[in-house]
């Protein structure tokens, strides 16, 4: 795995998907429990089946290697059809909790928003509704 990250990191390119396939199959044989986590699926690309060519590489490593799959991602029907039968939990971030993680970051901000505790509220409101739970 280091040896794939470091060919493409000094050439600057990304490895190719039977590269990670290959790379990910070498590594899960040498153990007797191997888990794959992927953050974001909902974030590959969908372009020349990027996405589905990628989650069925995974389902193939389970079924060849015992594999265990844990993976993030929004709740995207396209993706959520794939892991149909799956264990699954929705994840939302609570209203308060974003807040708490604004009013943490609000003293970062211009001095004329960190002033106003109007424009600060204003502030925090617009971004918990645009998060709605993400």
């Amino acid at each position: 795995m280091k040896l794939l990250y470091d060919q493409h990191k000094k050439h600057k390119t990304r490895p190719s998907l039977d590269e990670i396939s290959s790379a990910l199959q070498s590594a899960a044989t040498l153990y007797s429990r191997a888990f794959i986590i992927v953050d974001a699926l909902d974030e590959c690309q969908v372009i020349n089946g990027d996405r589905r060519r990628f989650i069925s590489r995974l389902f193939s490593l389970q079924a060849k290697c015992g594999v265990n799959i844990f993976a993030t991602s929004r709740s995207i029907p396209e993706i959520e059809k794939y892991f149909k039968g799956c264990t699954s939990l929705e994840i939302r971030a609570a209203e308060q909790d974003v807040r708490r993680y604004l009013d943490r970051h609000i003293p970062q901000l211009p001095g004329s928003v960190f002033e106003s505790e109007e424009l600060q509220e204003k502030i925090k409101t617009a971004i918990v509704n645009a998060v709605d739970g993400m």
